[in-house]
């Protein structure tokens, strides 16, 4: 019988023979994430015959492809499921390859992410594309990409021999635009970002083995229920006609993080607000470095450790006195808070996150790699989320919520007669859009102090991508 996409976390056991066939055709990562700790991903652009680029394609890269049923069966502390691989195609690639695109039902998806074309609509609500435009991205991304090949292992070795031999295949069939190098940033064996702050709390689950593991840190869910169903991130694939033959849209995009910026600026903030430098830094993120909520204490609750606190929601601080509502996990995800909108309808909007940093870390963030402080040194975050639409999903988070000086207390009216909420001081693209902060946590009664808080994350470049099932791949 098919699978329903419209089945909830808790019904989905990988261990489901029922499940086989549809985690047999599906791509790993996208359910949940691979766990590894570094990465390769390789920026291809077809160059040959057709015949012979699908040639190298069946005899190189589909025998590597992971699978979900492969990831589920080997993950645990005792499993080795070696080397992750994913294939992802761009709108362009499809093409490349004879394939049209008309039945893929994401529109930005077919144009691709250099097209970051605003109408007067999009324009007159603040709704446009706050990107930087793409003659500024790096060189590579302003090509055409028609793939990406993701690697990834604890063994950096086994990544680098796996992308050597790949490189060393495409002859002339296949050029290698670019190669990113990532690397998972540790503290305390937890993963952190190189802002210092635990990372990756808060994710939407589909199975319910990892619902059961969720509830360990969150026993009640309460407030908030992580759980979702398949089809926040799975939808047909259209170019086959196999049943349980799933795949998911893939948003990439390379955001450089300047360190030194971003602890100057919430230095400033603390100054500015006479607050506390980690309840400033709590303030702009939503979660102090900990990963406490900024909504449910004004300090750390876990010194030394971490805090996976997951179960709460903002409708208890609908002033913003606690969690201001541009912070950043406040912005990406309203909680309940959105006007007009139920939590349903929100949680419709989620990603499935599965980025990975870059560079090295400066000194005090992590304590699993070498440290360098050279404020010039390339870092930052590789992002990956998986989702069923772009422009639903990822694109309405970053252009409506991320980026929208008026959401939410003043995009019923864009603006008017209101005061503005200000963009995501963490990785807005906006600019000269400031704030409102806290005067003093908790006390609506003394009101909010209007600063500007540049983000000091910038897009460096990106694309667009599907993730084709294994069945699709199979045929070329």
């Amino acid at each position: 019988m098919p699978v329903k996409l419209d089945t909830f976390a808790d019904r989905i056991d990988p261990k489901d023979l029922a499940l086989a066939p549809m985690l047999k055709n599906l791509q790993a990562n996208i359910l949940k994430p691979h766990g590894r700790d570094f990465a390769r991903h390789l920026f291809l652009r077809f160059t040959g015959p057709v015949d012979q680029v699908k040639e190298w394609l069946r005899r190189v890269v589909v025998p590597r492809v992971t699978t979900a049923l492969r990831q589920f069966q080997t993950s645990g502390p005792a499993q080795d499921g070696g080397v992750v691989c994913g294939f992802f195609l761009s709108a362009r690639g499809y093409e490349y390859l004879g394939h049209d695109t008309e039945g893929f039902a994401s529109d930005s998806f077919r144009k691709g992410m250099k097209d970051q074309g605003n109408g007067v609509f999009s324009k007159i609500l603040d709704l446009d594309n706050e990107d930087p435009p793409v003659k500024e991205w790096e060189p590579s991304f302003q090509q055409d990409i028609h793939a990406l090949l993701t690697l990834a292992d604890d063994e950096p070795s086994e990544v680098e021999r796996n992308a050597a031999e790949i490189k060393a295949s495409v002859g002339n069939l296949v050029r290698v635009l670019a190669e990113e190098v990532g690397n998972t940033l540790r503290r305390k064996s937890e993963p952190v970002e190189h802002f210092g702050y635990f990372d990756g709390i808060s994710q939407p689950i589909f199975t319910k083995p990892d619902l059961a593991k969720a509830r360990e840190q969150n026993p009640n869910f309460e407030a908030w229920n992580p759980g979702a169903r398949l089809s926040l991130v799975l939808v047909d694939d259209p170019l086959t006609g196999e049943a349980d033959a799933f795949g998911s849209y893939l948003v990439y995009r390379k955001l450089a993080q300047n360190v030194p910026l971003f602890n100057r600026r919430v230095a400033e903030l603390a100054q500015t607000l006479g607050v506390a430098r980690d309840l400033a830094g709590a303030y702009t993120v939503g979660r102090f470095k900990d990963g406490t909520p900024i909504t449910l204490s004004d300090h750390p609750t876990a010194p030394g450790a971490f805090s996976k606190t997951n179960d709460f929601e903002f409708r208890a601080d609908n002033a913003g006195a606690r969690c201001p509502f541009h912070a950043h996990i406040r912005k990406a995800n309203p909680r309940g808070t959105t006007p007009l909108t139920s939590l349903e309808g929100e949680k419709r909007r989620r990603i499935a996150r599965r980025g990975i940093p870059y560079g090295p870390p400066m000194s005090g963030v992590a304590d699993n790699l070498p440290v360098d402080d050279n404020a010039d040194t390339p870092r930052g975050l590789l992002f990956l989320c998986f989702q069923a639409n772009v422009e639903e999903q990822f694109e309405f988070i970053q252009r409506t919520w991320v980026d929208n000086k008026h959401f939410p207390t003043s995009v019923l009216t864009n603006g008017l007669l209101q005061h503005n909420t200000g963009d995501d001081p963490l990785i807005g693209q906006g600019k000269d859009e400031a704030q409102r902060w806290p005067k003093k946590w908790n006390d609506a009664e003394r009101g909010k102090k209007s600063v500007n808080v540049e983000a000091a994350v910038n897009l460096r470049g990106g694309e667009y991508f599907f993730a084709p099932s294994l069945p699709f791949l199979n045929s070329l």
